[in-house]
């Protein structure tokens, strides 16, 4: 796949799809959509061949913040305030985010990485960046610091194979901050209640 290839034009996966479908019948059945117009919208989706073709038969239903599919086409920049990327979005090979005075929450979870390794430079001036990132990607925070902290909790992969985030965090009187979802540790004993102990 070539790097530079547009995210709307990246080729739309079963699951994209499906995401899409759900908005659908969830419209139908709160009455925003009748039958007739489900079936034309989902026929429109199942022919979809780019992501670029499935936000625009949503995008009367939901609001920007909830579509199943974003493509976003503006910087990640907190400027002085709360910005926050999440959802179904696609990360390029090469990212840059900033937080000047503002906080910027970047939630990888559900989104669609276009290479297997992905080098983020992030810039937390006065500000603070929260990256999370799903369970089994390998992290790899480098950069330095003035008066700020770069923190990861994330752990190392079991496999040789997983997908890689670099990131090289600058951080100026700010923070950068990388984490995963906490693993359950089935070794530790069930806590007894109070009634079991008598």
């Amino acid at each position: 796949m070539n790097d530079g290839v547009p995210p709307a034009r990246l080729r739309a996966s079963h699951t994209d799809r499906e995401r899409v479908i759900a908005v659908l019948r969830s419209a139908v059945e709160d009455g925003r959509l009748d039958l007739a117009e489900f079936e034309e919208r989902a026929d429109r989706v199942y022919r979809a061949r780019t992501l670029g073709d499935l936000p625009p038969v949503t995008a009367d239903l939901v609001p920007a913040a909830a579509q199943p599919i974003r493509l976003h086409t503006e910087p990640m920049v907190a400027l002085f305030s709360g910005v926050e990327r999440s959802g179904r979005w696609v990360v390029r090979p090469r990212e840059g985010a900033a937080a000047l005075g503002g906080t910027l929450r970047l939630d990888l979870r559900d989104a669609l990485l276009v290479r297997d390794r992905v080098r983020m430079t992030a810039w937390a001036v006065f500000g603070r960046i929260d990256v999370q990132v799903p369970d089994g990607v390998d992290v790899r925070v480098r950069g330095w610091s003035f008066l700020g902290r770069r923190t990861t909790s994330v752990r190392r992969p079991r496999r040789d194979d997983a997908p890689v985030l670099e990131i090289d965090g600058f951080c100026l009187f700010g923070s950068l901050a990388v984490r995963a979802p906490r693993r359950r540790r089935a070794w530790l004993p069930r806590r007894r209640r109070a009634h079991e102990l008598e």
